[in-house]
């Protein structure tokens, strides 16, 4: 009997986060700290938070200020109903900004979603503009992308987000989007 001998692979883990090496295309250096790490790092140097913080954002915010005088909204903000997108747009009218508020139903709203979105643009005083998706079209499409078994389901919807938010921004003469994402708090990130 011919047996080829098993050739053992110690499986990698950053020595910082939990990647590993079951991620497709993750690289780890010398000191076996991953890609997504570095990745951090660098968005950390690029974007700090520190005693510069509050002037930077001020500057940003006087900035579309001064680019959105006189145009009805100076700003969009995308909304799902979720605490991420309530918070930034209840802050972007916090800081004096006049956001529309921008959301994409693709078929899947929970009813709390609906109502947190009614809520926080009602209290705000903020504009709001849905545009839904043509049910079976995005049915087909989504159901095209679990076949297919593609890594991220999700891309029809978040790529038609963007597509409107960018629409809507276009309709109204408006050169900013916001949204609600920090890589600081949706990225796992272990100090060991």
């Amino acid at each position: 009997m011919d047996i080829k001998p098993y050739v053992y692979r110690a499986h990698q883990v950053c020595n910082r986060c939990i990647m590993d090496d079951t991620v497709p295309g993750i690289v780890f250096d010398e000191n076996r700290i991953c890609t997504f790490c570095h990745i951090h790092d660098d968005l950390e140097a690029s974007y700090p938070m520190d005693d510069d913080t509050p002037q930077r954002l001020q500057a940003v915010v006087d900035k579309i200020k001064k680019d959105g005088k006189g145009k009805k909204y100076d700003c969009v903000v995308g909304v799902s109903g979720g605490r991420d997108s309530t918070y930034t747009l209840y802050n972007a009218v916090k800081l004096g900004l006049r956001p529309l508020a921008v959301h994409f139903d693709n078929g899947w709203n929970s009813d709390t979603a609906v109502q947190n979105i009614k809520n926080i643009t009602n209290t705000l005083g903020v504009d709001f503009y849905t545009h839904v998706a043509d049910w079976e079209e995005f049915k087909d499409l989504q159901r095209s992308f679990l076949k297919a078994s593609v890594p991220d389901a999700e891309v029809p919807t978040d790529w038609v987000i963007f597509s409107v938010l960018f629409k809507a921004a276009a309709a109204e003469g408006v050169k900013y989007i916001i949204h609600g994402h920090s890589f600081r708090t949706e990225a796992f990130k272990n100090e060991r």
